[in-house]
């Protein structure tokens, strides 16, 4: 099982939900990656121009795609320059590992299943996503470095 990247405590308390919930059916596109309804058109920019989420959109597909597969090195790569800071990478392995367990005895596959671009500003973006259940959806902080958008929330 994976989640997004956030607070220690904030991932801990996911992989302790995943474990108590209820399995549900999740989706997966032909070609293994996972499903996800298109994000709905609520980003919001500083300025009228209509605001291109696609690359953004990758980046979180990709995070949790890593994230639950789990492939740590992928997923640490999509963290924020800030974020590799706090985290290390096997703070990051330890935690996607325990969550794979849970995942494994719910018998559960966890794919991205709604994802909507909230807000973008400059560098700067908030996303919800979910991998199931609508209580499940998380809010992340995203940030564009180097021209890629990274995970921010750690």
């Amino acid at each position: 099982m994976r989640t997004t990247h956030t607070t220690r405590t904030g991932l801990r308390t996911l992989v302790a939900l995943a474990a108590l919930a209820a399995p549900s059916a999740c989706t997966q596109g032909s070609d293994g990656t996972p499903g996800a309804a298109p994000a709905t058109p609520r980003a919001t920019a500083s300025s009228s121009a209509p605001v291109d989420t696609a690359l953004l959109e990758a980046s979180v597909r990709a995070y949790v795609k890593a994230y639950y597969a789990p492939d740590t090195a992928a997923a640490y790569a999509l963290l924020s320059t800030r974020c590799r800071k706090e985290w290390s990478r096997e703070d990051l392995d330890e935690l996607m590992n325990r969550a794979a367990q849970t995942a494994e005895q719910l018998d559960r596959t966890y794919t991205l299943q709604r994802l909507s671009v909230d807000r973008i500003q400059g560098d700067g973006a908030q996303v919800t996503h979910g991998v199931g259940e609508p209580k499940y959806d998380e809010r992340t902080s995203w940030v564009r470095e180097g021209g890629e958008w990274h995970n921010d929330l750690c």
